[in-house]
């Protein structure tokens, strides 16, 4: 009786920390998408400068919470996030609206996608 009670706290342990980490996971990724489109407001009435500030506070947000986020996804999507957040602070500097914006539409996809693919989902656990 005592190995059923340790394999159901085991695994009320592992469902707390699954549902953490989702909620951590989905939490960022809102509030990055939330500021690239405050950004792409703010490119879209040529304010590039205040762009630009908010580009560079959310690309260095990103790399201090990468080391954290890239523990629990794979590597790969966290560089490629951070490579798209990268592109579009350059693309704000040169003023370049149309780059930005494309590689904002990139940049809030990535995003998206981690925020999907974290949910305890049938074809997510395929």
């Amino acid at each position: 009786m005592k190995r059923i009670y340790i394999a159901l706290s085991l695994v009320l342990a592992a469902l707390c920390f699954a549902s953490v980490e989702t909620g951590f996971i989905s939490g960022k990724t809102d509030s990055f998408i939330a500021k690239i489109e405050h950004a792409d407001r703010l490119m879209n009435r040529l304010e590039f400068d205040d762009a630009l500030k908010i580009c560079e506070e959310t690309e260095k947000e990103w790399y201090d919470n990468a080391k954290l986020i890239d523990t629990l996804l794979i590597h790969d999507y966290v560089d490629d996030i951070g490579i798209s957040i990268s592109r579009m602070t350059a693309f704000a500097q040169k003023q370049n609206r149309d780059m930005y914006l494309a590689e904002s539409v990139q940049a809030k996809k990535e995003l998206a996608s981690i925020k999907e693919s974290e949910f305890p989902l049938v074809e997510n656990i395929l």
